[in-house]
């Protein structure tokens, strides 16, 4: 579907495509952890009917959209989360879940396994460091289980670590812990300034960018030869991600200039496509961020 020539086109794994190739799905606010550092803006979002999803899903494989990265909170708490990643799975899409819970796929699992591409968990420290950290006993025990129970079925894991000063001292053995579970991804996230981050950051202070960078090389260098990849976001830059909420809402997220360090650009539901794109390429740096972002996840395709 042309869109106008005034905007660029989106480069996903060599296919040239005129809207957003990747976009996130806001399917609830609500999840089960307390982390302090977490980036949710809104806990309590209401709970959007599924007819609302379907239809968003259904204008976005008309555009040309590829993956939908499907995220809260935790998506799992979503009541019809079942029925809506068949539809998705029905359109084309690929659906990989951006989960914190394994409790909960080991609870569903049956029910979503035809219909996942892939699953992203949250790890932020080994064993009862992590539980005290997210606030939920037992939690790093049932991601591990909720793994092995993806590895058997052949669908890939990612882990995400956000790295604060709580946790950097583990990151090395989070990293020797997602080559034992055969994670095939594992990312290292900075923290972001959204929800709770800016005010974890007065109280525990935060690790630098250059902090980052040397853990990630340091790990790089020593599994070089493993079949896991490493991955780096410090979420500094524009449009690393698009985001939809149930209402149709369009949101840039990270948007750095913004206090609530997220840019509305429209509702998938009412504007027209070229709206929403004449907004977003309204400022250059959120074009450079989105791409960035994405040739570095278009690798978790394989």
């Amino acid at each position: 579907m042309a869109l106008g020539s005034a905007h660029r086109m989106f480069d996903y794994g060599g296919e040239k495509l005129y809207f957003f190739p990747s976009i996130g799905l806001k399917l609830t606010g609500a999840c089960r952890f307390q982390c302090p550092f977490c980036c949710e803006p809104n806990r309590t979002q209401d709970l959007v009917p599924i007819e609302n999803f379907i239809a968003i899903a259904n204008t976005l494989r008309q555009l040309g959209t590829r993956r939908l990265c499907h995220t809260g909170g935790d998506p799992l708490l979503y009541p019809n989360i079942g029925q809506f990643l068949k539809h998705t799975t029905s359109l084309g899409f690929y659906n990989l879940l951006l989960t914190t819970d394994g409790e909960l796929l080991k609870e569903k699992h049956q029910d979503l396994l035809p219909f996942l591409n892939a699953v992203r968990f949250s790890v932020h420290a080994m064993h009862s460091q992590h539980d005290e950290i997210v606030g939920y006993p037992g939690s790093f025990m049932a991601t591990g289980e909720a793994i092995d129970i993806l590895s058997k079925e052949a669908i890939p894991s990612y882990v995400t670590t956000v790295v604060t000063r709580l946790n950097i001292s583990a990151i090395s053995d989070i990293a020797e812990w997602c080559l034992y579970k055969n994670v095939k991804k594992y990312f290292l996230f900075g923290l972001m300034r959204s929800g709770l981050g800016e005010s974890f950051m007065r109280e525990h202070g935060e690790v630098s960018p250059a902090e980052l960078s040397e853990i990630v090389a340091e790990l790089k260098r020593r599994h070089s030869h493993q079949q896991m990849e490493i991955i780096y976001y410090d979420y500094s830059n524009n449009a690393e991600c698009i985001l939809i909420y149930g209402d149709g809402r369009v949101v840039i997220d990270p948007y750095p200039d913004s206090q609530s360090f997220q840019l509305e650009i429209g509702n998938i539901l009412s504007d027209s496509p070229a709206k929403i794109l004449d907004r977003f390429f309204q400022d250059p740096k959120n074009y450079e961020g989105y791409c960035n972002h994405l040739h570095m996840y278009n690798k978790t395709l394989t």
